[in-house]
């Protein structure tokens, strides 16, 4: 990808970008005068926020694929990065199409417990590279206490190959747990078991919202913990700009739609339901996506500070090119070895094949 195409990229989203804005409030008042439900006028604005986000994490993925200069790291860049727009579709289309949520959300949300694994396996393999034998190298270092509350029932992990384990598996245990909490949902809600935004002790949601926020909360504490213990050894690739990004994407989306549900269940959202067919939780649903449309061009912005291709254009590192660099996009046997060793682990005797 050439220089001058990509300033002419740029120059052609910032006139997009620039005349969105500018039509934006002329769009929502003449929609109003013409007498467009809400729906369908969030269903607009949010569609305008997704077209101007896709083509910024489409171009940094792009850039990422040509200059593939550290596969091991960029791989898992790359998965993050597709996190935006998957994000970004999806509520789109689930703001759209009320019927489908059911089966868009679980794309959604099984994306983000691999973004989280992604974004531990990236850290680990810039240690890998940097000082080979990262658990030998953590040995020598003094233990990293537990941050309160866990301080008081926690002892803390032994610095070496014990730390290591313990943060890998706390982040890879929220891998199988999101995934089985949403078909677990899907099988459910076939049968009339659940029902989101309802907490009554004979529905499946309070049970497997608690346990995917237990399992989600756990698997960032053991960030954060890593973080912890390799704070000046990964202070080259910024970190932290990198796990506030994650954090606010996967963090704040999941408490943010568990928030419009407990609003639904105080009755603070509420609906005349003989005047239209949405109930008070399809519209809380639909909030979720909207915000998440608009959240995600925000996020996209910040995933060009966080994960900047320019941190792998070396000159002298020659690369096998755009499209033969593709494929390495959809490898998953990395993701794969690591589900069977947590599988393996929690299930003495377990042979996973």
């Amino acid at each position: 990808m050439a220089w001058p195409f990509r300033r002419v990229f740029r120059v052609f989203w910032w006139v997009l970008c620039t005349a969105t804005f500018c039509a934006l409030p002329l769009t929502i008042w003449e929609f109003k005068n013409q007498g467009f439900s809400p729906h369908y006028q969030a269903w607009f604005v949010g569609g305008l926020f997704v077209i101007m986000t896709i083509p910024i994490s489409v171009y940094e993925v792009a850039m990422h694929t040509e200059y593939y200069t550290r596969p091991r790291l960029q791989r898992h860049v790359i998965r993050i990065l597709w996190m935006v727009p998957i994000y970004s579709l999806d509520a789109w289309f689930a703001l759209r199409f009320k019927d489908a949520r059911a089966y868009l959300d679980p794309i959604r949300e099984i994306y983000e417990a691999y973004v989280i694994y992604n974004f531990y396996a990236y850290l680990m393999n810039y240690l890998e590279d940097e000082l080979g034998m990262v658990d030998e190298h953590l040995a020598k270092k003094a233990p990293v206490k537990h941050v309160w509350p866990f301080n008081y029932i926690l002892q803390p992990w032994k610095m070496g190959q014990e730390f290591i384990w313990e943060t890998k598996k706390g982040v890879t245990s929220y891998v199988i747990v999101r995934p089985v909490s949403t078909a677990l949902a899907l099988i459910t809600s076939q049968f009339g078991f659940y029902l989101e935004g309802t907490w009554t002790p004979n529905n499946a949601y309070p049970y497997l919202a608690m346990a995917t926020n237990l399992s989600q909360m756990w698997a960032l504490y053991c960030l954060v913990m890593f973080y912890h213990a390799f704070k000046d050894e990964l202070h080259p690739i910024r970190p932290l700009s990198k796990f506030l990004c994650i954090k606010a994407v996967v963090f704040l989306t999941f408490w943010q739609g568990l928030s419009l549900n407990i609003l639904v269940a105080v009755g603070a959202i509420k609906v005349n339901e003989q005047f239209t067919t949405y109930t008070a939780a399809d519209v809380a649903e639909g909030l979720q996506n909207f915000l998440i449309c608009i959240e995600m061009f925000l996020a996209a912005l910040a995933h060009t500070y966080a994960f900047p291709p320019r941190d792998y254009m070396d000159p002298n590192i020659p690369t096998k090119g755009f499209f033969t660099n593709v494929r390495y996009m959809f490898d998953l046997r990395d993701v794969v070895v690591d589900v069977q060793g947590e599988l393996t682990s929690a299930v003495p005797g377990l042979t996973v094949r």
